[in-house]
């Protein structure tokens, strides 16, 4: 049974970016909290080349400085679902009774939308709107786990426009900014009090940040493209009335100084480099690479906890590393044959983990991964092309062991046993 969530009066201000922010947003982690997916091409690459597909109109979204390298205008359309398989497994040491919390994640949506052209034959502008920033888990009433947390969402949507500049015959630069709207709710249920009963702890809130995407394209060659993008990190202030009911006696000091107060979460979506090559072996076949970092030493996390009485604030912050990843992929073009037309593409991907079993806990499952992809796509007339796609992501046996200190000393001792992610998406590049 989902959690049933209170409702708020939102002004017609946030209403729009909250709407395509649950459109764009994905639920579930591998390595960080920030997906490659986005449902176009670079599916079937298993991201590989992210940042190294001028042609493709997302690169609006991928690397702003490719979006020159056109004749005409393309606009892309994409479309993609989410079913994540992460159920958790009491190993025997939790001490909080209750359920297993069933699969927090299930099928989730996506979508987007990317636009490139020229303003003049030096000048390239681009258009972006998507979301790979995020989590979300809804995790069954009375599970083990609600001392910690009962469900969590923090999705991010970004809006990029983007101008490029072709410098000479084989290298560009651009600039975009990320305009992001960002949701975030968390509701826990603590300890009561002396009785072991449960309490109701609830913060949500509907903000905006901004930060710079900065990308290269250097093609020496017509046969290969290196691109390279930074983004910037975005600092997400959010601020809401905290939430508190049902709390016993002794921590009634810390709820009179907390209930209804405004409560202010920072999270920071963090920076990026991404690195990637585009190389063709052959008229048909197309090798790509990439290489990518990303800063989560700056992520916080989202835990939010009251189990004290002398508490001044639900924040606690968490302990996380940076990660990276690597990918390689590879396209092939038939020409002839019952696959005449169509091109096929396959890649593989290694991320590394922002935590480890110390630092894990249950509002944000993530752990180091590899994804597997496939995808295919064709010409289906002149102007109008199709991609389809598939990754499986697995992020393997996760184990947790999450516990507070006094009075109550709660725990969560297990493991989110074989947890995958499946993508399958498609997207149609109009050329104008």
């Amino acid at each position: 049974m989902k959690h049933q969530r209170t409702m708020r009066v939102i002004s017609a201000k946030k209403i729009m970016p909250l709407f395509f922010a649950a459109l764009a947003a994905p639920a579930a982690q591998a390595g960080g909290i920030m997906l490659w997916q986005i449902g176009t091409p670079t599916l079937g690459t298993a991201s590989a080349g992210w940042a190294a597909m001028p042609e493709d109109a997302a690169t609006a979204f991928t690397n702003p400085a490719g979006t020159v390298w056109r004749d005409k205008t393309d606009v892309r359309g994409a479309a993609q679902m989410l079913y994540g398989d992460i159920e958790f497994t009491d190993d025997g040491l939790s001490n909080v009774p209750g359920n297993d919390g069933g699969n927090p994640v299930g099928w989730f949506p996506g979508a987007g939308g990317f636009a490139a052209g020229k303003i003049t034959d030096d000048i390239g502008w681009g258009f972006a709107m998507a979301g790979n920033f995020g989590l979300g888990l809804d995790y069954h009433d009375d599970w083990q786990g609600r001392r910690f947390v009962q469900n969590v969402d923090l999705i991010g949507m970004s809006l990029i426009p983007s101008l490029s500049w072709q410098v000479n015959d084989c290298l560009s630069v651009g600039l975009g900014l990320n305009a992001m709207a960002a949701y975030f709710s968390f509701q826990s249920a603590p300890r009561a009090g002396l009785i072991d009963d449960d309490a109701y702890m609830r913060f949500k809130d509907l903000e905006d940040g901004y930060g710079g995407n900065l990308g290269i394209i250097y093609r020496p060659v017509p046969s290969t493209t290196f691109g390279i993008t930074y983004t910037s990190k975005v600092k997400l202030e959010f601020t809401d009335l905290l939430t508190l009911r049902n709390f016993g006696p002794l921590l009634e000091p810390a709820v009179e100084r907390l209930n209804g107060k405004r409560t202010h979460i920072d999270i920071n979506v963090p920076a990026t480099v991404t690195a990637s090559l585009q190389q063709e072996l052959t008229d048909s076949t197309t090798l790509y690479v990439n290489l990518a970092w990303q800063d989560w030493s700056e992520y916080a996390g989202v835990t939010l906890a009251l189990d004290n009485p002398a508490q001044t604030s639900v924040k606690v912050d968490r302990g996380y590393q940076d990660t990276g990843a690597f990918a390689v992929g590879i396209r092939h073009e038939f020409s002839q044959g019952m696959l005449g037309g169509w091109y096929l593409s396959t890649g593989v991907a290694l991320e590394s983990g922002m935590t480890d079993e110390s630092n894990l806990t249950a509002d944000t499952v993530t752990n180091k991964s590899w994804t597997l992809g496939l995808g295919a796509g064709t010409e289906l007339c002149p102007g109008l092309t199709m991609d389809v796609g598939y990754n499986y992501g697995s992020l393997g046996d996760i184990p947790i062991d999450q516990q507070r200190g006094a009075p109550f000393y709660p725990r969560l001792e297990g493991t989110y046993e074989d947890s995958v992610l499946h993508f399958i998406g498609g997207s149609v590049q109009f050329e104008f």
